[in-house]
């Protein structure tokens, strides 16, 4: 491998993404800035990647694509355990980007590009749920469902998606889950319809916890109690006006890490993936300053 790769998802925002990875490339070659170039092809296909190249000591991984992709990419780099951790770099190519958003990387092709060309790094924390890597929040109940529902919503991006998809979960949603929530000194126990587990202040299009940074070694932590269907519709707005934090049903709490047991089993979503089984129990950590971000 060259010391420079791109991972380029030509698949994101439903295949629209094939002529941005030709201009990114074109215009980095341009600058003469050296890499190899690998195309994914398949779900999974870029945390395999991303694996390899942290054991070949790669000094930067470029992503071309969305969130998704870049869970991938951590996850492969993080699960493989080496000590030498490529430097990561985002052209972002996705729906909604909202990690690249929220370090303040620019949206457009070419100043996301000349981004990576000049350098300049950070290092921000990232999250743990079980044995995988989230960047952005890990989220447990109806936040899980609208993620899983939100594939269905073809055309849509950004904000537009996601609503759309809380709404037809909305319409469907029936009981809550029973949870216990053990943290850094403190307990929570009720009925719940949504744990958020935040690294950032954006996912999903849309800002839940204004106040969380990526780089404070806490993790950003958000139930709500299970609401009953017209309460959840005026999430909507509030969470539009970045005021969810302020509902009564809502408690926002920070912690270095917290473990949840719920009943029944629930969807868990990182980063806006959908893990395909069902959890009973999960343990969340914080992995403080441990990615360098190019921004």
């Amino acid at each position: 491998m060259c010391n420079n790769i791109i991972i380029a998802n030509t698949k994101a925002r439903w295949g629209l993404n094939r002529s941005r990875v030709r201009r990114a490339e074109a215009f980095l070659r341009k600058h003469k800035l050296a890499f190899s170039s690998f195309t994914t092809d398949y779900p999974g296909h870029a945390q395999e990647i991303a694996a390899e190249a942290a054991i070949q000591k790669v000094n930067t991984i470029v992503v071309l694509g969305g969130d998704g992709t870049l869970n991938e990419v951590i996850n492969g780099v993080l699960a493989t355990g080496c000590r030498h951790i490529p430097r990561i770099g985002i052209i972002p190519s996705g729906s909604s980007n909202d990690f690249s958003k929220s370090l303040g990387i620019p949206q457009q092709l070419h100043k996301a590009c000349r981004t990576i060309i000049n350098g300049k790094t950070k290092y921000v924390d990232i999250g743990q749920a079980g044995r995988h890597f989230f960047c952005m929040a890990s989220s447990i109940g109806l936040f899980a469902a609208v993620c899983a529902e939100s594939y269905r919503m073809k055309g849509l991006s950004g904000c537009l998606r996601y609503i759309a998809a809380a709404l037809c979960v909305i319409r469907k949603m029936n009981s809550g889950w029973e949870m216990n929530i053990k943290t850094d000194g403190r307990m929570f126990r009720g009925t719940y319809g949504v744990l958020l587990v935040s690294n950032t202040p954006r996912y999903g299009g849309l800002t839940f916890i204004p106040e969380a940074r990526p780089d404070d070694g806490l993790l950003d932590c958000l139930i709500i109690e299970m609401p009953k269907k017209l309460e959840a519709l005026g999430f909507i707005p509030l969470t539009l006006r970045k005021a969810l934090t302020s509902h009564k049903k809502v408690t926002l709490f920070r912690a270095k890490s917290l473990s949840v047991s719920l009943t029944p089993s629930a969807p868990l979503s990182n980063d806006g993936e959908v893990y395909p089984n069902l959890f009973g129990s999960v343990d969340y950590k914080i992995l403080p300053q441990k990615l360098q971000i190019i921004c």
